[in-house]
């Protein structure tokens, strides 16, 4: 008979896995609220711990549950880094950061030039943290900033020699890659904004590994085990992280089919397996609702959405819809066999001459009436 024996280790973790499915038992734990969104448990319904919940529980419209408290992530174990991963960390230079004016001039360049394409960030929430010294944001997503930042700085003090901005991206990447692959933080959204910013850098062409193909891919497992894909609406999160998660779900979205059709790779996202409801106008309102008592009125957002920005997004979010059926009715395996690409074609044809037509006034390109956001959205049409 072979040893049936366990250690000590495998014992204590199988009693925190236990106690983890236990507490997925408990009463109301389907309508528990959600109190942080980066520790959210995703059951889809196929499997087997959501049958046994739903059977439980009687619920059958809930995917999304507070992360037990008994799970510990991985920033819990900061402290349990050994001696090689915190060197390997200080050699990387994870935890320096540029001169706050320059740090701070990276940070508005970010949400000046990248947030508009990619809106993944709550901006009150996180400059609310980052002018407190106190409690500070994220450093993954900090280092993430500066990288997709420094892509649209043109400070000096980034440039080398030769006037170019890649050494000091390069630094930022290392920065950020260093910390993720170093499980240095827990909150799942966190990891998904960091992991799309990540994308900002890119040494050239014949690089496959470690691209922005790669990082986008890795944005969208992490998002989708998460359950980022899914309706959150009738789920225990708050008014404004619900809105965050739809505005991240999307960009996802938008990159998976830009990126598909920029590098011509298959997509990753089959947009029959979300739910998610269609990001609108209101998704872009960052503000917080009463956590006081009753009558208190909510913390407004400090910085108002751009309606530009904003008329950007929806409907390059439309666009890259569109992408997707040219590339799966054109450009995809399966299309090459098929005969109606006439027919298909058309479809296409007929579907941008719409969006083109429904364009709104604030980002229509027109040669004497035109700026910066009008003109990328056409370039992408």
């Amino acid at each position: 008979m072979p040893d049936t024996e366990v250690s000590e280790a495998y014992a204590s973790q199988q009693r925190v896995n236990n106690g983890t499915y236990a507490q997925y038992m408990k009463p109301k734990f389907a309508r528990a609220p959600i109190k942080e969104a980066g520790r959210v448990a995703y059951l889809g319904e196929s499997s087997n711990l959501s049958l046994l919940v739903q059977d439980r529980h009687g619920t059958t419209d809930v995917v999304h549950y507070p992360l037990p408290e008994n799970v510990r992530g991985a920033r819990a174990r900061v402290n349990e880094l050994d001696n090689v991963e915190i060197d390997i960390l200080h050699q990387r230079g994870a935890f320096l950061l540029p001169p706050r004016a320059l740090c701070d001039e990276l940070v508005e360049a970010y949400f000046q030039w990248i947030a508009p394409v990619v809106p993944v960030i709550n901006r009150t929430k996180f400059m609310r943290r980052y002018r407190d010294p106190k409690n500070p944001p994220s450093l993954l997503l900090l280092q993430a900033i500066l990288l997709a930042g420094s892509r649209v700085c043109s400070n000096p003090q980034l440039m080398d020699a030769n006037g170019s901005t890649t050494p000091a991206a390069m630094t930022f990447y290392k920065r950020a890659k260093a910390l993720y692959d170093a499980n240095y933080e827990d909150d799942r959204v966190t990891i998904v904004q960091a992991l799309i910013l990540m994308g900002w850098y890119w040494e050239g062409p014949e690089d496959v590994t470690k691209n922005v193909f790669y990082w986008s891919r890795v944005a969208v497992i992490v998002a989708q085990g998460s359950g980022m894909h899914r309706s959150v609406e009738h789920s225990q999160l708050s008014r404004a992280d619900k809105r965050l998660w739809k505005r991240i779900w999307w960009t996802l979205f938008t990159r998976d089919r830009s990126v598909a059709v920029a590098l011509g790779r298959p997509t990753g996202i089959n947009i029959e397996d979300s739910d998610v409801e269609m990001v609108s106008e209101d998704d872009f309102i960052d503000d917080e609702e009463p956590t006081g008592p009753a009558g208190n009125q909510g913390r407004q957002s400090e910085f108002l959405p751009d309606p530009i920005h904003v008329q950007f997004f929806l409907n390059y979010v439309k666009l890259c819809e569109i992408m997707g059926l040219v590339l799966a009715q054109q450009y995809s395996v399966a299309s090459k066999s098929r005969r109606n690409n006439a027919i298909d074609l058309t479809h296409s044809d007929m579907a941008l001459a719409d969006w083109l037509q429904n364009c709104p006034p604030e980002v229509r390109w027109e040669p004497q009436r035109h700026h910066f956001w009008s003109a990328l959205l056409h370039a992408n049409y």
